[in-house]
C-alpha cells in the first residue's frame, strides 16, 4: 500500500502555480521596457507604462498580447526575436531565459490580468501587489520631505517611508498612521479636515497622487499614477481644484471634490520642483529644473506668461499676497521677482542667505517675503532694499519645508528639515516652542 501511494504521488499530475503578472511580469516590463514605451515617448507608437495602453497595437498594429497564444502576441515575439535589430529592448542584452520563460507561459495560460486598476501605472500596481511592511520604529530620522496643516491648525500632516503621519500641533504627539501610499512622500496638501491629498512616487519607476480621509483612512482614492515622481502639489485657496506637477514634466489639475481630472499640459522640459497657487485662485506657478518659471491659468491650463531670469534649476516659488507677482528662488541662492508678463523686475535680484538652495518660499505678511534654504536658515526678507530683513531660525541642516500657522495671538512658523525634525518657532523667539522627531518611535 504503501508502494502505491508513493508511485500515485509521483505521477500525478503537477499544477503548475498561476503566474501573476503584476508580480512576475510588470517589473521586467517596468526595467526593461517603459523608459522607451510611455506617454511622451512611445517608440513604435507603442506604450508600455499601463495595462490599459499594453493590450493596445501600436504602428505595426499587431496584437501585442494574444490570450492563449504567446507565438502570435508580438510583445512576446519582439522579446524573443533572435533579430538583434528587431529585437526588443534595442540596444540592449537579450532578457533573461527566465523571464522570456515566464511571459510565454503568462500568455498561454491566458494572459490574466491581477490588477484593480488597468489605467494606473505599472509601478503602482508592483506596489499594490507587494505588501510593504511599515516598520513599527523607524530605524532613523527619516528627513522631512512634506507638510501640511489641517484647516483647524489643530493636525499636522508629514511625509513618512509608505505612509503619512498625523501628529497633534499641541503636543507633538502621533495621532494617526495613514499607510498604503506611495514610498517617498514628497507633497501634501489638507483641503479640509475629511480630505488630505498626498502625492510621490518611487524615483525613477513612478509617481502617484491620492485624496485619503485622515479621520477613515480606509476612504481613499489614487486620483493618478504617473512614470515617475510627482514632485509639487498645490491645492486653490476655495479646496476647489488641486494641481500637482513632477519628474515627467507634467502639470495636471483636477476638481474636487469629485478628484476629475480638468487637464493636463506640459510646460516645461524638465522637472516641476515647486508649485504655488495664486490667493485669487485664478493662476498656479511652476518652478521648473529647465530655468523657467511659468504662470498658468487654473481653469484652463494655459502658459500665460514665462519668465527666464534664472541661471540654474529653480526649485521654489510663490505668490506675492495679492497675486500679482511671482517671487522664485533657484539652486544657487538667487530670488528674483517677475510680474504679470514673465517680465523680471529691475529690483528683482537678490541670494538672502549666500549661494545656497532656496528649497520654499512664502511671506510673512505683505511685503516680506520668507525662505527657507538649504544651509538651515530661514530668513525674512526686505524686499525694497534688497537684503536680508532677519534670520529668523538657523538649524544644522536644510529645511525642506516651511509653513505658516496663523492665530489671533500670534504668528508661528512651521518648518520641516532634513534632519528628520518638525520645529515650530513663534516669530520674534529664537527658540522653538515645540520640536519633535516627525518618523514613528523616536
Amino acid at each position: 500500500m504503501l508502494r502505491t501511494l508513493l508511485f500515485l504521488s509521483l505521477t500525478a499530475p503537477v499544477v503548475a502555480a498561476e503566474i501573476s503578472f503584476s508580480r512576475q511580469i510588470a517589473p521586467t516590463l517596468i526595467d526593461q521596457c517603459v523608459e522607451c514605451h510611455r506617454s511622451g515617448k512611445a517608440k513604435g507608437g507603442y506604450r508600455l507604462d499601463t495595462v490599459e495602453c499594453m493590450l493596445l497595437p501600436g504602428d505595426s498594429k499587431a496584437a501585442p498580447v494574444v490570450p492563449g497564444r504567446p507565438d502570435e502576441s508580438e510583445l512576446y515575439r519582439l522579446v524573443t526575436t533572435h533579430d538583434v535589430d528587431d529585437r526588443m529592448p534595442k540596444k540592449a542584452e537579450a532578457l533573461p531565459e527566465k523571464d522570456t520563460r515566464l511571459m510565454r507561459e503568462w500568455i498561454a495560460s491566458g494572459a490574466k490580468l491581477d490588477v484593480a486598476d488597468p489605467k494606473a501605472s505599472l509601478q503602482a500596481i508592483l506596489n499594490e501587489s507587494v505588501k510593504i511592511s511599515v516598520p513599527e520604529k523607524y530605524p532613523r530620522p527619516l528627513p522631512v520631505t512634506a507638510l501640511a496643516l489641517a484647516p483647524s491648525g489643530s493636525t499636522l500632516a508629514c511625509s513618512g517611508y509608505f505612509e503619512a503621519t498625523l501628529w497633534n500641533v499641541a503636543a507633538g504627539k502621533l495621532q494617526e498612521r495613514v499607510s498604503g501610499m506611495p514610498e517617498r512622500i514628497l507633497a501634501l496638501a489638507w483641503i479640509t479636515e475629511g480630505q488630505l491629498a498626498v502625492a510621490g512616487g518611487t524615483p525613477g519607476r513612478s509617481g502617484e497622487v491620492w485624496l485619503v480621509n485622515p479621520s477613515l483612512p480606509q476612504e481613499r482614492r489614487r486620483l493618478v499614477g504617473t512614470r515617475d515622481c510627482v514632485l509639487a502639489m498645490v491645492a486653490s485657496p476655495d479646496g476647489r481644484l488641486l494641481a500637482c506637477g513632477g519628474a515627467d514634466n507634467q502639470v495636471r489639475c483636477f476638481e474636487l471634490p469629485s478628484g476629475r481630472l480638468i487637464w493636463q499640459s506640459e510646460p516645461h522640459a524638465d522637472w516641476i520642483m515647486g508649485m504655488a497657487f495664486s490667493p485669487d485662485g485664478h493662476h498656479i506657478a511652476t518652478a521648473s529644473r529647465d530655468r523657467t518659471v511659468k504662470r498658468i491659468g487654473a481653469a484652463t491650463g494655459e502658459v500665460e506668461a514665462t519668465f527666464t531670469g534664472h541661471d540654474c534649476a529653480v526649485l521654489s516659488v510663490a505668490f506675492t499676497p495679492d497675486s500679482a507677482e511671482i517671487i522664485s528662488g533657484d539652486a544657487e541662492g538667487a530670488i528674483l521677482r517677475c510680474g504679470r508678463t514673465g517680465d523680471a523686475k529691475s529690483d528683482a535680484s537678490l541670494r538672502p542667505a549666500g549661494r545656497t538652495e532656496m528649497l520654499a518660499l512664502g511671506f510673512l505678511d505683505a511685503g516680506t517675503p520668507l525662505a527657507a534654504t538649504g544651509g538651515g536658515a530661514v530668513v525674512s526678507i526686505d524686499a525694497k532694499a534688497r537684503r536680508t530683513k532677519d534670520r529668523i531660525t538657523l538649524y544644522e541642516d536644510r529645511v525642506n519645508v516651511l509653513l505658516l500657522l496663523r492665530t489671533d495671538k500670534a504668528t508661528r512658523l512651521v518648518t520641516g528639515c532634513h534632519d528628520g525634525k518638525v520645529r515650530i518657532n513663534e516669530i520674534g523667539k529664537s527658540e522653538p516652542v515645540l520640536q519633535f522627531v516627525a518618523s514613528p518611535g523616536w
